[in-house]
């Protein structure tokens, strides 16, 4: 019997699940949804609750976005769902990433989380034709040090695990995840290690769950507040200390501009003048932003752009299309 966990009896999870056994309850987004598939008493239970109230993991839905009550334990992760639980697990912002990097796969449910790999080097594959085949026990460890900034300088590479020499893809990062007690090798029915690790065999969602949380206890949630490198110019801040900084933004035509409101006062962004935002036509968020939340606008027209915030018209900025 091999295990990926040292920590966890392997045949904990290969046992049958008993009709009678009771799910768990975990909340999600306000809403009570049981896990008919998690058994109180399964070694993955803590883990998939700690991950799913945390908002990493939310199950499967139907066709109406209703939790459908399964989580899957048993099934294999695709590098899509590996890449979205490490990207939420470290905390980073997938939907300002997603609406300031090209992901190249817009099409995919998964773009928000390919565009936080690309602005954050992943060197995971993200071509849409591998984002949905399962991915492989090394592809998660290099997702999981990438998404979770980890310091992959392992001395003696390839000692630790007997299929894990030197040149195995992704071996620095899966000693490196070992070297923390994020991940282990495979364990017989008693417990002993068998010195395996089995890096191109997939790894199913209960063993990726308790990654995601060994890992936001050892390196915690590095990629809260993070913004895209990249695209930092292209960003202005609606601030309680005056407003819109920087107040002028020079960019070049077909950039896209984010405005983020960082105050707890409502923002509607909208081009000049005011009330009827008719200098720039379609420059204009139509809605008030939250704290934290955001407009993106492309500028396709050259030109210098007035706007201002709809609700307190005195506070303004340009946009200077060259």
């Amino acid at each position: 019997m091999r295990r990926f966990f040292s920590t966890v009896m392997a045949m904990a999870f290969l046992l049958p699940l008993s009709a009678n056994a009771l799910g768990i309850q975990v909340i999600i987004k306000g809403e009570t949804v049981v896990f008919r598939d998690v058994p109180q008493t399964a070694w993955f239970a803590t883990y998939v609750q700690q991950a799913a109230e945390a908002g990493i993991v939310n199950g499967y839905e139907d066709g109406q976005n209703h939790y459908t009550g399964r989580f899957g334990p048993e099934n294999s992760v695709t590098v899509a769902e590996a890449l979205k639980i490490a990207v939420e697990g470290a905390g980073y912002d997938a939907p300002l990433y997603g609406a300031m990097i090209d992901s190249g796969v817009r099409s995919h449910w998964a773009s928000p989380y390919v565009s936080v790999a690309k602005a954050e080097g992943f060197s995971v594959s993200t071509r849409n034709s591998h984002l949905d085949r399962p991915a492989t026990r090394a592809e998660v460890a290099e997702i999981f040090t990438s998404a979770f900034d980890v310091d992959i300088n392992v001395q003696n590479v390839g000692n630790l695990y007997r299929d894990v020499p030197e040149s195995t893809t992704n071996a620095a990062s899966i000693e490196a995840l070992s070297r923390d007690d994020v991940v282990s090798g495979d364990t017989d029915v008693n417990g002993q290690a068998t010195g395996t690790f089995r890096p191109l065999d997939p790894i199913n969602r209960a063993e990726v769950v308790k990654i995601v949380i060994n890992a936001r206890m050892k390196y915690g949630e590095p990629g809260t507040g993070k913004k895209p490198a990249q695209a930092s110019d292209t960003i202005v801040h609606y601030t309680s200390a005056g407003g819109f900084s920087p107040s002028v933004l020079r960019v070049a035509k077909g950039t896209s501009v984010t405005f983020i409101n960082d105050t707890t006062n409502p923002l509607w962004v909208a081009s000049n003048p005011h009330p009827v935002h008719t200098d720039y036509p379609g420059f204009d968020s139509l809605k008030s932003l939250g704290q934290g939340e955001f407009y993106v606008f492309t500028f396709t027209r050259i030109g210098s752009w007035g706007y201002h915030n709809h609700f307190m018209p005195s506070q303004g900025g340009t946009i200077v299309v060259q």
